[in-house]
């Protein structure tokens, strides 16, 4: 009967965050766009519509003598032109893709742009992805429930959020102008709050947690503005960006917005070391009473494998994502200390050592803050059983 009220008691804790999460998640997908000017810097394309190759090899276009040969008729399949049939032209940049590897029923990306002249520019720019991707999402997401149980179902809540967050208020408010440090601080408090709210419940681990995640992030983002001010970074790393105009007339800050991809790179490490190890900590207490220096001591054990653990998986998570890049750079016959001194190369050693400093940090944060706060909890039960 214990068990199956602690149970119940649980299952209430989780579900209020969990429907206020939900709530969010809706209210925030429906509100209009924030409008930016940043996107109105550089060419882009006007339109983009998904679209039906219908024949891939039409021949010359006859009202452009002597070239268009590398064109597909297309048909759309969205937007106010769809039904209509048109000759585009292919500019696939993706692998070895090519016309003559397009075949009558493909579904691909089209772009609708005005060319030097004025006139309307209709290409192929991408593989339609979005079947596949969608397969995938739905994959992951039935993995994650028939896995994880309730639990899975609510880390999926708390990715959707953190997915709506991004898109909806974070993208926008740093091309409306705000800074992107301060703002990505917020957005990881945020997301870090909801996720163990929604994971953990109400909860002394779970506030505990809270706390050391965001002294990690604190700390974090004071090192990366520290680093990435004295190492100098240039327009490699931020692409083109760099050129986006803010309603202002001032450039964005492609620097800072490396300094937000940072924090928020390392804010799920920091969630995963900090959660451990207030729960650890809570166990340790639980299981005897001893004071706050030792819970500490015997905490801070567990957290040093738990670190050298993580680190690890922050380098890999960056090395992986940008392997290409890597595989090129290294390519080339240089010397290794100037091979490192590249700029892709030394932005993932940035970001790597950054980030593992700050979950380094919060790691003996979390464990002191979970050791007072636990030693004391167990002192003042072991006073009222007196």
């Amino acid at each position: 009967a214990y068990a199956a009220a602690v149970g119940t008691q649980t299952d209430r804790r989780h579900n209020v965050p969990l429907l206020i999460a939900l709530v969010a998640i809706v209210l925030i997908w429906l509100m209009p766009d924030i409008e930016t000017g940043a996107l109105d810097a550089g060419p882009r394309p006007d339109e983009a519509y998904r679209a039906l190759v219908v024949d891939p090899a039409p021949g010359p276009d006859p009202e452009a003598p002597g070239g268009a040969e590398n064109d597909v008729i297309i048909e759309f399949r969205e937007g106010p032109r769809e039904g209509q049939q048109t000759r585009a032209t292919v500019a696939l940049l993706i692998g070895s893709l090519g016309t003559h590897e397009l075949e009558a029923g493909d579904e691909v990306v089209v772009t609708i742009a005005e060319d030097f002249s004025g006139d309307e520019f209709i290409a192929v720019n991408e593989p339609d992805r979005l079947p596949v991707l969608g397969l995938l999402v739905l994959l992951f997401a039935l993995t994650m429930i028939l896995v994880g149980g309730w639990q899975g179902l609510r880390a999926l809540v708390a990715l959707g959020l953190t997915v709506v967050l991004v898109i909806k208020l974070f993208v926008p408010l740093i091309l409306e102008g705000v800074p992107p440090v301060p703002l990505a601080v917020a957005l990881a408090t945020l997301v870090t709050i909801t996720t163990v709210l929604l994971t953990e419940g109400w909860t002394r681990v779970g506030g505990v947690a809270i706390v050391g995640t965001v002294g990690g992030l604190v700390i974090t983002a004071i090192l990366a503005s520290l680093t990435v001010g004295a190492v100098t970074f240039g327009q490699a790393t931020v692409g083109q960006i760099a050129f986006f105009e803010l309603p202002s007339g001032e450039l964005l800050d492609g620097g800072a917005v490396l300094l937000a991809a940072i924090i928020l790179g390392t804010v799920g490490v920091l969630d995963d070391v900090t959660v451990t190890q207030s729960a650890t900590v809570e166990e340790l207490a639980h299981r005897s009473q001893h004071g706050a220096g030792t819970l500490w001591r015997r905490g801070l054990r567990v957290g040093r494998s738990h670190i050298a653990a993580t680190t690890n998986t922050l380098f890999m998570a960056y090395v992986g994502a940008s392997l290409p890049a890597i595989i090129f750079i290294i390519a080339v016959a240089e010397p290794p200390l100037l091979t490192l001194n590249r700029e892709l190369l030394a932005l993932e050693v940035v970001r790597t050592l950054v980030g593992s400093i700050g979950i380094v940090l919060a790691m003996p944060l979390t464990t002191v803050i979970a050791a007072w706060v636990f030693a004391r909890r167990s002192t003042i039960e072991a006073e009222r059983g007196g």
